[in-house]
């Protein structure tokens, strides 16, 4: 194991986990993607997760199970605190009675877990944290047990999560979803209340009661962070961002960019050229 520090950043690092907390600096790790799987917990701040073509915003106590050979970046929010801990984890740990978990967890990439349920499954990655640091032949088996209990642990508790929501509650999920998968194309308050067959008003006041923001903000939010992850790729031109974003006209898209990041999409591509 080693530790490393940085400016404002300490790094706690092992072969299989580790655990980071990053002060008053953005992070953004570029797309990639592992042989292995990966378990993202996120213990402190807010996250922005690109899984392939798709975003996930996430929030403290959020985990993320990422599947082997999926493409994936992170993008954590400005002058914000944030604190994870990751685990890699590798096809040795499963058997035919358990390779259940991977479809089970990969089904819905953002796994909500009930507050009072945090501490058992935060008690068991201090466990996996401790076995790195012995030094015995039992060691890898016990980092395997421990992590695929950890596993198990938040299919069964993810299911009841899932149990708990009304049925209102999921259905502004999946607009919440919907949202994520077609930003490009022409979303509106009112396409939405028709593709889910709900009056406006409802939808409106319900999504935000359930996601804490306004669906138009929420589908601004979406198509700026994936122009920002366009940007950071510096493939596309800005014209061609606008428009793979949802946006039709290129100067609206510039002004909300600069409304929301504080300065335009061509000064953002010209300070990651710098």
């Amino acid at each position: 194991m080693r530790g490393e520090s940085g400016m404002g950043n300490y790094t706690y690092k092992n072969p299989m986990i580790s655990h980071e907390k990053v002060i008053d600096r953005r992070k953004i790790t570029p797309m990639h993607y592992h042989d292995e799987h990966e378990l993202y917990y996120l213990i402190n701040g807010k996250m922005t997760y690109y899984v392939e073509d798709k975003i996930y915003h996430m929030k403290k106590g959020d985990f993320i199970f990422i599947p082997k050979e999926v493409r994936h970046k992170t993008d954590s929010e400005d002058c914000m605190v944030s604190e994870r801990m990751l685990v890699t984890i590798t096809d040795d740990i499963f058997d035919d009675k358990t390779r259940f978990v991977l479809d089970e967890l990969g089904r819905r990439k953002i796994i909500y877990i009930p507050q009072n349920s945090l501490y058992e499954i935060e008690e068991l990655f201090h466990k996996l944290e401790q076995e790195y640091c012995k030094e015995d032949n039992y060691k890898t088996e016990m980092i395997k047990l421990y992590s695929l209990e950890i596993l198990i642990q938040l299919c069964r508790l993810k299911r009841g999560e899932t149990e708990k929501l009304s049925d209102s509650d999921k259905i502004m999920i999946s607009v919440a979803e919907y949202i994520g998968e077609n930003f490009s194309q022409n979303l509106s308050l009112k396409s939405l209340s028709g593709h889910f067959a709900m009056s406006e008003s409802h939808l409106s006041r319900k999504f935000k009661k359930v996601m804490g923001m306004g669906i138009n903000e929420y589908i601004t939010s979406v198509r700026i962070k994936h122009a920002e992850k366009l940007l950071h790729e510096k493939t596309y031109r800005l014209i061609e961002i606008s428009e793979k974003c949802g946006f039709n006209d290129s100067n609206y898209f510039s002004s909300v960019f600069k409304s929301i990041k504080g300065v335009t999409p061509y000064k953002y591509l010209q300070g990651l050229k710098n």
